[in-house]
């Protein structure tokens, strides 16, 4: 599989099947984003890493859909695309003042390093500032 592939069954991963995530993971993959949780990059390897930001995402949101605003780039061993995630707010965020059933819309840019065909280092920033926003969390 090329990075391009990759990218796209990680976009199937959140749209489909996370599963996925074991056929396209290195077992020492790192997560390098900043965490709200306490935890720092390291703490979580492999394909738990990856999971992890998924389903955190989906512990808000309900039919979460994830498309691409800028098709891949593959340069080397590294693929980078602009995304946009579309969901429906559920209310378990305490901080939130959005009501539940919020429709909440936000664009970010993935870097993967690919190692031997699988997502071996992963860097993921968002537009944090408007997700909160319309969440009306500030």
């Amino acid at each position: 599989m090329n990075g391009k592939e990759i990218y796209q069954a990680w976009m199937d991963a959140w749209n489909k099947d996370i599963s996925i995530l074991h056929n396209i993971t290195d077992d020492n993959c790192t997560v390098h984003q900043a965490r709200t949780d306490g935890k720092d990059s390291n703490s979580t390897k492999g394909v738990k890493a990856l999971m992890d930001v998924v389903e955190s995402a989906k512990y808000y949101f309900e039919n979460v859909q994830m498309s691409l605003v800028i098709q891949p780039i593959e340069e080397r061993n590294y693929v980078s695309a602009r995304w946009n995630f579309k969901g429906t707010y559920n209310g378990n965020m305490v901080e939130a003042k959005a009501e539940k059933g919020t429709l909440v819309s936000f664009d970010g840019t993935d870097i993967f390093r690919i190692e031997n065909g699988k997502i071996k280092d992963y860097w993921v920033s968002s537009d944090v500032i408007e997700f909160m926003n319309q969440l009306e969390v500030f």
